[in-house]
């Protein structure tokens, strides 16, 4: 684990577990690898556990460009793959991750067993666009206080604020440490994706997983995967937001275990 140079940037990525078959899980878009610590005991007595910070996250680099698009990580992911010579694996993308996991196993389904899409989009569309740039424009005006304010409806359930209200002012903390700058150029990102024309031709198992109040990611967008991945299967986790690595974290280590070989 630790960096490695990778097209020209430092990547970070942590390899733990054992089993016979390697998880690579791919992260949301404010997340980091520590951010998936409440499902690694579960998977680490199953798989190897591969996570990495993407470009612009977390111990990644943050080059100043415009915007990193989902093709730039996707190769980066695959990238990583050779290195550390890993000719498959299954893969779980959550979020800004499922994207980018959809571009991998667009141009290297011959890398991937099973994949797993949890709470992720097909396409950013109008509202999705309009989504982000509210973000964008609460931090300008509001800084942290504000941001965090208004992101809190969008990714949290009804259960979990009211049950664990008291955690948010830890994720709070947390969210205040993220580059900024660094997560526009990865939303900037998220506007230019639109898998439509191309996830009809993703012939692998694959799992949709979505949180039943989840309001970020709407029903309809995980319809448009389960339609268009010809053996896709959609599981809806009862109660949970759109955060499943926090909020559903059992549930969430269950399915993969129940979907993916170990």
């Amino acid at each position: 684990m630790g960096l490695i140079r990778l097209d020209g940037h430092d990547i970070f990525y942590e390899l733990s577990g054992q089993g016979e078959h390697t998880l690579l899980l791919l992260n949301g878009i404010t997340m980091a690898t520590a951010s998936w610590a409440l499902l690694m005991p579960i998977l680490e007595n199953r798989y190897r556990v591969l996570r990495l910070d993407f470009l612009g996250q977390g111990q990644s680099a943050k080059p100043h460009t415009a915007l990193h698009t989902m093709e730039e990580q996707a190769d980066i992911v695959v990238r990583l793959l050779d290195r550390l010579g890993l000719s498959r694996v299954h893969l779980l993308g959550l979020s800004y991750g499922g994207m980018v996991a959809q571009h991998v196993v667009h141009k290297h389904a011959d890398r991937v067993d099973c994949l797993v899409l949890a709470s992720t989009l097909a396409w950013s569309d109008a509202v999705n666009a309009a989504m982000c740039d509210s973000w964008i424009e609460a931090n300008r005006v509001g800084g942290i206080d504000l941001r965090y304010t208004i992101s809190i409806p969008w990714l949290f359930s009804s259960r979990y604020l009211s049950q664990h209200g008291d955690h948010l002012p830890e994720l709070k903390r947390l969210a205040a440490m993220v580059d900024w700058d660094a997560v526009i150029r990865l939303i900037e990102g998220i506007k230019r994706h639109d898998a439509r024309t191309w996830l009809g031709n993703v012939n692998l198992p694959t799992l949709i997983l979505l949180g039943s109040e989840d309001r970020l990611t709407p029903r309809y967008q995980t319809d448009i995967l389960a339609s268009l991945i010809p053996r896709a299967r959609l599981e809806i986790l009862p109660g949970a937001g759109h955060v499943l690595h926090l909020e559903a974290a059992g549930a969430m280590a269950n399915a993969i275990i129940a979907f993916c070989p170990y």
